[in-house]
Parts: C-alpha cells; sequence; structure tokens
C-alpha cells in the first residue's frame, strides 16, 4: 500500500481532484437517497391519519324571480329562489373510473317526537315565553284594515303558549294587497307570529313623534293553512288553502267547517318542536363534516362500526348534553319516533346549539290531518360525543340533541313526512375517496360527469404533504442519478489513470519475482483507500445535509385558494412529524461506491496482469 500511495502522490493535483470528485459524488449519492427513503417513510408513517372526504353542490339552472307583496312600502317585493330542472342523486356519482372507499351518500335528517325526554331548547330557557309561530283568537283593538300595523288582543290561545292570551300586540296582514276590513267588535282567528317585520304606519309615526324613548318592535302576520308536507319526489300536492283566506272570523260552528278544522289540527303540531330531536342517518361517521374537522368529538364509548352500518343496527350517537339533561348514561337506549323528514339541509340549520328552533308550520297533510310518527325504535347508545365552540356560524354545525345512526336502520327513509326536498349540497352529500386520488377523481369526472356538480375535498393537509414529499423526492432522484452517474464516470477514468496506465510499474514488480496477488495489492490498495476515504466523507456529507432537510414543509401554498374550482380544503390539519433520518442510505451509498471501486479497479488490473511483463516494457521503450 505504501508504495501505491507514493505513486500516487507523485501526481498530487490528480490524486486531490479524485478524492475531492469522489466526496462529492458520494454527497450526491447518499443525501438523495437519504431525502428519498425520509420522504416515503414519514409518508407511510402518516397515511392511515388521513382522509380524503369530498362534498357536493348542485349548482342552480336559473334563479326565479319571485314578487311578494310588502305593505309598509306598498309596492312588490322581488325575492330569487334558485332553479333545478332536475335533482341529480348520489348515483349519478358512480362513474366508471370513480375509485370510492365510501360512496357518496345525500343525507336526509328526521325529526324525532320525544315528549319524554328534555330537550336543548327546554333546558336553556325553561321559563321563556314561546313566541314564534302560534294559533289564537284576537279581536282588534278599534276598526280598521290590517295594511298597516294595527293593534290587537289576543283572546283565546288554541296552539301555543297560553301565557300570550291577553297580550296587546300589533297585527299586519303584511302579504296581502286587498286586506278586508277587521271590525273591534268581532273574534277572528289565524295562525301568525313574529317573522322579523317592524311595525309600521300610523302607530309607528306616533311612535317617533313622541318625546319619550319607544321601544319599536316587531308587527305579528298571518299565515297560510296549507300543509307543508310534500309528496315523495318532492313536489306539492294540490291544497286549496296554499293560496287561500289566512283569517278567519269566528262564529257560531266555525271550528266544524274544513278551515276550523284545519286550525284545529294546525293546534295540535304548533308546539311540538318543544319536544323534538333531529336524527340523522349517514354510512360513516366522518363523513359528517363536523366529525371529520374534529368539532364533534368522541368522549365516552365507541364509534359505529363498519359492521353496524352495513347491517343498518340500531345503534347511535348522542350528544353529550342530552344524555345530561335526561339522566342518560353509556349503554341506555333512546326511544325514536320519527315524524318528520327534511332532505334539503343539515339539522344544524333547524336546531341551533344554543337552544333555537327554526321548526316547521303545517304540519298536516293534504287533507288536513295531523301528521303521525311513521317509525318507532330503540336504539342503544354506543358512544357519547361532545361539541366544542367555534365562535362562528357555520353549514356544517351539528343540531342541538342531534343522534348519529346508521342510514340502513331507518327503514322508512325515502320521503315519509317530507317537509323539505332540494339538491346536494356541501352540508348534505359527501363522499370518501383513497388519500392522493383528488386529480384522478376530477379528471374521470371531466370525462363523465356534468358541469352542474362542485366538489369541494378536504384532506387534511394530505395534498399539501404528498405535493411537497413528491417533489423532494424527484429532486432526490436527481441527485441520486447524477451522483450514481458522476460515480461511476469518476470510477472507470481515475482507474484507468491509476490502474491501466500503471501497467509498466506492474511490469516491473512482476520481473523482479513479485506474484499476481501482491501485485494486485500493491496497485489496488491506495486507489481502494481514495475510495474508501471519499466515499465515506461523502455520505457523511450527505447523511448531514438530509438530517436538514424537510420534504414536509415543500408543498406549502402561498397564495389563496379559496375561489380555486375543485378546491381541497385543509381543516384540523394533521400535525406531521418527519421521520428521522437514517444512517442505512449513507452506509450502502459507502458500502456500494467502494465495491464498485475495487471491482472496476479489479477488472482493469487483472487485465494487465494477464499480459506478458516483458512484451509490455518492450511496448513501454518503443514508446
Amino acid at each position: 500500500m505504501k508504495n501505491s500511495l507514493k505513486q500516487m502522490m507523485r501526481t498530487p493535483v490528480r490524486t486531490v481532484l479524485f478524492l475531492g470528485l469522489m466526496v462529492f459524488a458520494a454527497l450526491l449519492m447518499t443525501l438523495g437517497a437519504g431525502i428519498w427513503l425520509k420522504g416515503t417513510q414519514t409518508l407511510a408513517q402518516y397515511e392511515d391519519r388521513f382522509m380524503t372526504i369530498g362534498t357536493v353542490r348542485q349548482i342552480p339552472d336559473s334563479f326565479e324571480q319571485k314578487l311578494t307583496w310588502n305593505a309598509e312600502t306598498k309596492d312588490y317585493d322581488v325575492r330569487k329562489s334558485a332553479q333545478y330542472s332536475d335533482y341529480y342523486t348520489p348515483e349519478d356519482l358512480l362513474f366508471p373510473e370513480a375509485e370510492y372507499l365510501v360512496e357518496p351518500e345525500q343525507r336526509a335528517f328526521y325529526i324525532s317526537y320525544q315528549p319524554e325526554y328534555v330537550m336543548t331548547n327546554v333546558s336553556v330557557s325553561p321559563n321563556e315565553v314561546l313566541y314564534g309561530i302560534f294559533i289564537a283568537e284576537f279581536s282588534p283593538m278599534e276598526d280598521a284594515v290590517p295594511d298597516q300595523s294595527v293593534p290587537i288582543q289576543i283572546t283565546k290561545v288554541i296552539g301555543g303558549d297560553p301565557r300570550l292570551e291577553g297580550m296587546v300586540d300589533y297585527f299586519c296582514d303584511h302579504r296581502n294587497p286587498s286586506p278586508e276590513m277587521l271590525y273591534k267588535d268581532k273574534t277572528y282567528v289565524a295562525m301568525m307570529g313574529f317573522q322579523g317585520v317592524y311595525i309600521h304606519g300610523k302607530v309607528y309615526e306616533e311612535k317617533m313623534q313622541s318625546k319619550n324613548e319607544v321601544h319599536i318592535g316587531l308587527e305579528m302576520m298571518p299565515f297560510s293553512l296549507a300543509s307543508d308536507v310534500l309528496l315523495p319526489d318532492g313536489s306539492q300536492p294540490e291544497d286549496a288553502f296554499r293560496e287561500g283566506q289566512q283569517i278567519f272570523e269566528v262564529t257560531d260552528g266555525f271550528y266544524e267547517t274544513e278551515a276550523g278544522r284545519r286550525i284545529l289540527n294546525l293546534a295540535e303540531t304548533n308546539v311540538l318542536y318543544r319536544n323534538c330531536q333531529p336524527v340523522t342517518g349517514t354510512n360513516r361517521t366522518a363523513l359528517l363534516m363536523p366529525f371529520y374537522n374534529g368539532r364533534c368529538f368522541l368522549m365516552e364509548g365507541r364509534d359505529i362500526s363498519e359492521e353496524e352500518y352495513q347491517a343498518g343496527s340500531k345503534v347511535c350517537l348522542a350528544p353529550k348534553t342530552f344524555m345530561e339533561n335526561n339522566g342518560l348514561s353509556l349503554g341506555d337506549t333512546v326511544n325514536v319516533q320519527l315524524l318528520l323528514t327534511d332532505r334539503r339541509v343539515n339539522a344544524g340549520q333547524k336546531f341551533w346549539l344554543d337552544g333555537s328552533v327554526g321548526f316547521y308550520s303545517g304540519l298536516i297533510d293534504a287533507d288536513g290531518n295531523p301528521l303521525e310518527v311513521f317509525e318507532t325504535s330503540d336504539y342503544t347508545v354506543v358512544g357519547i360525543y361532545d361539541v366544542t365552540f367555534s365562535g362562528t356560524d357555520s353549514i356544517f354545525d351539528p343540531g342541538a340533541d342531534e343522534l348519529i345512526v346508521p342510514m340502513k336502520s331507518i327503514e322508512a327513509r325515502y320521503g315519509t313526512n317530507l317537509v323539505f326536498c332540494g339538491p346536494m349540497t356541501d352540508a348534505t352529500t359527501s363522499f370518501q375517496i383513497p388519500n392522493g386520488g383528488i386529480d384522478d377523481f376530477l379528471k374521470g369526472w371531466a370525462e363523465h360527469g356534468t358541469d352542474k356538480l362542485a366538489f369541494t375535498f378536504y384532506d387534511k393537509g394530505y395534498s399539501q404533504l404528498k405535493a411537497g414529499i413528491d417533489n423532494m423526492k424527484a429532486i432526490s432522484l436527481v441527485l441520486l442519478a447524477a451522483g450514481v452517474i458522476l460515480t461511476a464516470l469518476l470510477l472507470f477514468f481515475f482507474s484507468h489513470l491509476f490502474i491501466t496506465k500503471q501497467a509498466e510499474r506492474t511490469a516491473i514488480e512482476r520481473s523482479l519475482g513479485m506474484g499476481k496477488a501482491a501485485c494486485r495489492f500493491s496497485m489496488l490498495s491506495g486507489f481502494a483507500l481514495l475510495v474508501l476515504i471519499g466515499s465515506i466523507l461523502g455520505a457523511v456529507a450527505g447523511f448531514r445535509i438530509s438530517v436538514d432537510v424537510s420534504a414536509a414543509n415543500a408543498g406549502e401554498t402561498y397564495y389563496e385558494t379559496t375561489y380555486t374550482a375543485g378546491m381541497t380544503n385543509v381543516v384540523n390539519e394533521v400535525e406531521v412529524e418527519e421521520a428521522a433520518a437514517s444512517v442505512m442510505p449513507a452506509v450502502c451509498c459507502a458500502l456500494l461506491i467502494v465495491a464498485a471501486g475495487v471491482g472496476i479497479a479489479w477488472v482493469k488490473m487483472n487485465k494487465s496482469l494477464k499480459r506478458e511483463p516483458m512484451r509490455l516494457l518492450a511496448e513501454r521503450a518503443e514508446e
């Protein structure tokens, strides 16, 4: 080895250059292999913590303008409403290339009549007077046409809070362009309530002229006696009361008429919301955005299992507040009596977490009969969940007291007692696809789908993480390839300089009686030592750099994506800690380089040893 090193030191520039280039080549190889391995291990380590959910929203075909009379402005208000020629269904999303882990579902939520339980709206405000919509007899305080706010007195509450009896307030037939005269010596009945319209007309002007501080309140207005229940296909049944009379004079025998009978039947259902609970059916808890984004979380028990979802088992997840208000525990049963079906919105848009309820009127069928419970079941509580406070309203908010059940557990789930029907929306329709499958899904949809459906994807940051890792892995492969190519070129070139070009030295050593084995060691040892030193130094440097390179952060988005078509939203982003850089790439690269260098030099050395020493010397002399 000493002779080999002395020979190399005779050309110090060449030797140092070879060593430096070997260090650089080994660094490239190690760095490329290290980054690639780190990215692969990081993604595999966190793969099961990510979940990609897609939501669907149908785009309206047009907007219809509807004219509604406004008694205050004495003109018609123009209200626009979205129009759809037809509603798409989850089956329309089953195109050939679609790969679903959970197929699309459009969720309805059901209203369960629960008079034996205490609901949030009662527990939050047990003594609050129930205004809302009620049915009552009243008498005007003066003869007046109710085309402006006129004073009336509630004389009898038929359906609603009895504490309203005797109340004096203001009333207006606000949406009727030609209201009839009301007389103070007569009694009238109507379904009425406060709907966000303030008093107006003569009484408003008098209050404004007062020098005292006055309160400008809301006025009451009447509502239709028509049924709000739809046919299973979402269409409205014929109903003579839909555009008909809303205020009726109470005379002898009035409640024996068709209108009177309707009023009595409506009165039976008027305060049902105080005893109603939303029930939502789904095929996987994670498809519900509050559970996916962590707004709702299990605090006791377990989630509904895949087997229970598939079998339609009578199990449920119940909210903590409902369980506490009713003294229930995990494993207890909840009696569910389904009364209504809503296929337009989710439960959170009707049963707010603060206890407010946006309830329904017209809970009679087209013949004027009260709606009846259409399905009764006992559900076992397998999990209790809680809801975190967000501070902002969202279309994805859960409903107060909302029960989560397997969709298949509801036998009459297709439009029985349907009160609202609508298109697929982000809050009611969702599905699950494999992580990283968003682009493939959108490409397939572009080929087979329609532009009437819009998608939004949620993957907890998987797309950004994978994009960053894929970018770094691509760079790492370039570095690895460059290192391999550079190493190969260096080994072939410098082995030629240090081995093949030293054939005369080999011939002299053999002429002096040195054996082939000794010649090999003499010639190869110095070259192998340089290769070993260069590969170790480069591998160590490459390993140190790979430790500091972050693949996870390379996909960070630096631009606003709120209005990007088919966008991917990041909610409840998964905290990712990168896999530790492994020394294996450095060790493997160093060993590979040394093995390759020795192998190449060994082959070249054997070619020199196969030639006769005297012939080699003669060739050198002739040169």
